[in-house]
């Protein structure tokens, strides 16, 4: 869920805003000898080691603590439902506003690239970065709670062999969360562009435009978590709320327990496309307004079609 750089919300004419997570902007327009090539080189790859190395980390704690959650409720009883929702909340919130941008989600990937706010050559790197969290965070809680073959932390349709409800609940509650991503990347992307804009201004102001943006980080971390408790709350006694494939297959990987699989790989990336999608349109509400009866198809177009793809490759920055 990467905060900073990502307006899927909508109105993507903002090309300054998104322009400022721009690492080669300055290099574009003018020829690098091939020792600055070099160098800028080595930093592109040394912030996509970066960013893997984040969703690796990020993937691993919210996966542990959501599973060692779920088996202190199912062996030893000391949590209740709510309260398991309640911690998978405050980690996620955790992990957004002390590590940072991080998608944790590969739908939440799928969905930015399909925007057009993140490249696609990327996505399989976060996947299997997101994947190898996931695996390896189940490994460590089999060694630290050590569960018997009858205790299940993944998540898996409540009742056997009904699919019907628990691939509409995922669906929709997948949609719903990437309505309040796309906010809080709308916000933090704000937040971005004016650091950009006091830079080089006097210190005072700086300090100030620096503060409001940790806290908007950390408040953005709060709202993605919160959405993810009361969602899981919700659909967790049908389908187990997931709305993370990872957070499905990895348990599923490692204790080889493959019930409604599908379900849980087709529904969040469908359903938060579907979110991403009817957030734009919702935003973009005056620009089709305009089109429909004044046949304005210029702001149509700057507010359906994402600008400044190429300014955002670099998404973590």
């Amino acid at each position: 869920m990467d905060l900073a750089g990502k307006d899927v919300a909508g109105n993507g004419g903002d090309e300054e805003r998104i322009a400022v997570h721009d690492l080669e902007q300055p290099f574009r327009h003018q020829e690098q000898p091939p020792a600055a090539e070099h160098v800028s080189r080595r930093l592109a790859i040394g912030h996509l080691i970066r960013e893997v190395v984040v969703e690796v980390v990020s993937s691993f704690i919210v996966v542990f603590w959501s599973c060692v959650a779920a088996l202190m409720q199912e062996m030893h009883g000391t949590l209740s439902f709510p309260l398991v929702c309640l911690a998978v909340a405050l980690v996620v919130a955790f992990v957004l506003g002390w590590i940072g941008p991080a998608h944790l989600n590969p739908a939440v990937t799928v969905t930015f690239a399909a925007f057009g706010y993140f490249p696609w050559p990327k996505l399989p790197l976060y996947a299997l970065a997101q994947l190898a969290g996931s695996v390896l965070a189940c490994l460590s809680v089999n060694g630290v709670m050590q569960p018997r073959e009858d205790h299940f932390y993944g998540t898996a349709p409540m009742v056997p062999g009904h699919t019907r409800l628990p691939f509409l609940l995922e669906f929709l509650a997948s949609a719903v969360l990437m309505v309040v991503i796309s906010n809080v990347a709308r916000s933090s992307a704000n937040s971005a562009s004016d650091f950009d804009g006091m830079w080089g201004r006097n210190n005072n102001n700086l300090n100030l435009v620096v503060n409001n943006n940790a806290q908007s980080k950390a408040v953005g971390g709060l709202a993605i978590g919160a959405a993810v408790g009361s969602l899981g709350l919700v659909i967790g006694p049908v389908s187990g709320g997931s709305m993370n494939p990872v957070r499905t297959l990895g348990p599923a990987l490692v204790l080889g327990r493959y019930d409604s699989l599908w379900i849980y790989l087709v529904a969040p990336v469908s359903g938060m496309l579907l979110g991403a999608l009817c957030n734009r349109l919702a935003r973009s509400a005056d620009a089709i307004v305009a089109f429909l009866f004044a046949g304005d198809a210029l702001a149509a177009k700057r507010a359906l079609v994402p600008s400044g793809v190429a300014a955002v490759v670099a998404s973590q920055s």
